[in-house]
């Protein structure tokens, strides 16, 4: 039999902010946790229509203004309301990890090593979002599976028992009083524990009501060392502590988000994880609630290593491409091999070269102060390894002194980056790299193609460049790719035909026989275009140069940037009607020439940031 709780009585929350969880015994768990004291485990219902739903859905990746890109900021528009957001599988990793050396910090490392298979066990995030597989994000994941409930389940009742394993830990989580009788009162010791771990779990103050609450798993005094750990397990399965609650301070439709509320949106966005005890003590006192208190914190957590990690993820992520092939698939086949060389491509190559553009974007971000133009226009490497490096003809890089300067001066900024034009095959693939740059770096909306549209990747030929026959078979006057490819796609795909399927830099395209791997000839590398970035922008590319430096001018790098970031901070799909005010503030740091780091930190200043909707709630 199940179990469930009222789901308004357990959470005491007004009707606009009704969660969609419940609370339900888990009799078929043979564990003292639930079986004697019946803990109720969290678990998602569909209570109401679109409460729970993939954070990505949302309106397609169309742009602003095309001709002139911008935002427009109406400061009576209500955001959309997000749908209640779970931690991510890192960030709740990380919150339980932090919890566990909160309270037993020597003997942390241990339970941590020992909990890994169950940690492993919580599915992993998928990356979504209103661009399908470009520029998608784990935050955006919202699914919550079965397999999440019992994993993270799993891992509560795992540490409750760990740390409660012996007197001298349950002592050192709980007091003196939780092992001790002659140390105080049962009662007490217990009431005081719970409301000290609680406001860590659950990033709130704790009541008196949570306090009866959460003691009631552990049933009369006295207590021994499993009421503590049911106490434990029940706190770490909490709505809480597995997703963002958060009822603001006010009534109207838009309210600012209480300090507890802002202290963990800080944390979990820039530290992948829950409010150190500084932050808590800030949010406590009401420091963080003045301008003085927040800015001294937002620096404090911007400055923190951690953060460099979360921003990591945020590019990574961003500039990840799905259809690149691992690079050594192809090796003992005539034509790659004859294509690669002397050179080898082991099977880290492939991670090596999306580390590369990371360390480039952290770089500009964390280390020289740099620009998003300077990421566009950078002619230094950041290749960390033999292999990398040897494909741009440069130096490895330590990672601390200057990275070395290329020495091709057309390789120039993120475009010509290896991640962003190698391929897996013997061929370069045109196509791809245009609708990644149109979708991921752009934000532009590409039409899916039509029903009868060849699906096959143009082959190697034996008498014309990739070039030559991507316009022959995607070219043609009157067919129905035309359109799309000759003026939309193609031309930001042909500005990087110089670099070959590797990455490598090239003056001629060398020509193979598709079935021995001979080499039949060469054709001109040809990487003129007419880009069309805005609405009819006639302005002509020569190359990877020119098109970095022309998708700069126009602004709408910046402005997708802006959409990007927005996406990553707040896990969900921007509306350019109701989150125009976000974007415009974003794009506005960047268009006036701020830096990387002062444009990422700037999202925790903008209002949407300190705010939460609860409209149509």
């Amino acid at each position: 039999m199940v179990h469930s709780y009222p789901l308004l009585a357990y959470i005491q929350m007004p009707l606009s902010e009704t969660i969609c969880v419940t609370y339900y015994t888990r009799l078929a768990v043979p564990s003292r946790l639930a079986m004697r004291h019946r803990l109720l485990a969290p678990t998602f219902c569909l209570l109401l229509a679109g409460c729970v739903g993939k954070a990505g859905d949302g309106p397609a990746p169309g742009g602003p203004d095309a001709a002139t890109p911008g935002f427009t900021c109406d400061s009576a528009a209500v955001p959309a309301t997000p749908p209640l957001r779970r931690l991510s599988r890192q960030q709740h990793r990380n919150a339980v990890g932090d919890l566990v050396s909160y309270l037993l910090p020597g003997d942390a490392p241990a339970i941590l090593a020992n909990a890994a298979a169950l940690f492993d066990a919580v599915p992993p995030d998928k990356r979504e979002g209103p661009g399908g597989k470009f520029g998608a994000y784990t935050r955006l994941d919202q699914t919550v599976h079965q397999e999440y409930i019992d994993a993270t389940y799993q891992i509560a009742t795992f540490v409750g028992a760990e740390l409660t394993a012996s007197p001298s830990r349950l002592g050192a989580v709980a007091g003196d009083c939780a092992t001790n009788p002659d140390a105080g009162d049962d009662d007490a010791c217990l009431d005081d524990f719970i409301r000290r771990f609680g406001e860590r779990a659950l990033r709130r103050p704790v009541s008196d009501e949570d306090i009866a609450f959460y003691r009631a798993v552990a049933g009369a005094p006295p207590f021994d060392p499993p009421d503590y750990a049911d106490v434990i397990g029940l706190l770490l399965t909490a709505p809480w502590m597995l997703y963002f609650v958060e009822h603001g301070t006010g009534n109207s439709a838009v309210v600012p988000v209480t300090s507890y509320e802002l202290a963990a949106r800080l944390s979990f966005h820039f530290w992948q994880t829950t409010p150190d005890e500084e932050l808590l003590a800030a949010a406590r006192s009401g420091a963080l609630a003045t301008p003085e208190g927040y800015e001294a914190q937002l620096d404090r957590l911007v400055d923190d290593p951690r953060t460099r990690a979360s921003i990591a993820s945020f590019f990574s992520e961003w500039l990840y491409r799905e259809d690149l092939e691992e690079l050594d698939t192809r090796l003992g086949t005539p034509v790659f091999d004859a294509f690669i060389g002397d050179f080898v491509p082991g099977p880290e190559l492939r991670e090596r070269m999306f580390a590369e553009v990371t360390d480039m974007a952290l770089y500009y971000t964390f280390d020289s102060g740099g620009t998003f133009s300077d990421l566009f226009t950078s002619t230094q490497s950041f290749a960390r390894t033999d292999d990398l490096a040897t494909l741009y003809g440069v130096p490895v890089w330590d990672g601390t002194s200057p990275p070395p300067e290329l020495p091709d001066g057309s390789r120039v900024g993120l475009l010509t980056r290896a991640a962003l034009l190698a391929t897996g095959s013997a061929n370069t693939r045109p196509i791809m790299k245009g609708v990644f740059l149109r979708k991921a770096i752009l934000c532009d909306e590409i039409p899916p193609p039509p029903a009868n549209a060849n699906s096959k990747k143009p082959e190697l030929s034996k008498t014309y460049s990739t070039r030559q026959v991507v316009e022959q078979v995607t070219e043609q006057p009157g067919t129905a790719c035309a359109g799309c490819h000759a003026g939309f796609i193609n031309p930001l795909g042909f500005a990087t035909e110089n670099f070959d399927a590797l990455g490598r830099s090239r003056k001629s395209q060398v020509l193979y026989d598709p079935e021995t791997g001979e080499v039949v000839g060469e054709a001109p590398i040809d990487t003129s275009s007419v880009p069309m970035l805005t609405t009819g922008a006639t302005a002509p590319s020569k190359g990877a140069a020119d098109l970095s430096r022309l998708m700069v001018e126009s602004g709408k790098p910046q402005a997708c940037f802006a959409r990007q970031y927005f996406r990553f901070t707040f896990g969900r799909a921007e509306s350019l009607d109701t989150d125009g005010c976000a974007l415009a503030a974003l794009h506005g740091r960047m268009s006036e020439g701020e830096s990387l780091r002062d444009v990422l930190r700037s999202v925790a200043l903008i209002d949407a940031f300190r705010m939460r909707s609860f409209d149509g709630q």
